[in-house]
């Protein structure tokens, strides 16, 4: 059988952007790479923000669908500069990452690579470079 992930769920707050509080759900410690997940608490206004985005977007559909489509909120809530470094040293790179999209527009996925080696106890997900906010998780199984 595959090796399965280390899960970590912190629900750990990481600041507010726009008016929305991000939080970290979840940290998953493939052998490949690592998943940190991200969401916006639900409130007045991330209600109003996808009821903004989706009249923009209907408006742009109709005026016929040129030029670029209107910015969806998930593009400046929630950052790009997301860090991950762990207690051994290891050099984590940036993959990818989704945020956003119809049905989940506060929600991001951040993907690094590669995954944590056995001999990491813990990782650390930083958002907002040198200002910002950073949360430790501890490794599932680590000493």
């Amino acid at each position: 059988m595959a090796t399965l992930p280390r899960v970590i769920n912190p629900l750990a707050p990481l600041g507010e952007r726009g008016g929305v509080q991000l939080v970290l759900v979840s940290v998953e410690a493939w052998p490949d790479e690592v998943v940190v997940r991200m969401r916006g608490l639900p409130n007045g206004v991330t209600t109003q923000l996808d009821a903004d985005f989706g009249n923009a977007l209907e408006a742009w559909h109709r005026a016929g669908a040129e030029g670029t489509p209107p910015q969806q909120p998930a593009e400046w809530v929630f950052p790009l500069d997301v860090e991950l470094t762990d207690d051994v040293g290891t050099a984590y790179a940036r993959r990818s990452s989704a945020r956003g999209g119809s049905g989940t527009m506060f929600r991001a996925d951040y993907v690094f690579t590669p995954g944590p080696p056995e001999a990491a106890a813990s990782l650390k997900v930083r958002v907002g470079g040198a200002d910002g906010v950073e949360t430790r998780v501890k490794l599932a199984g680590s000493a």
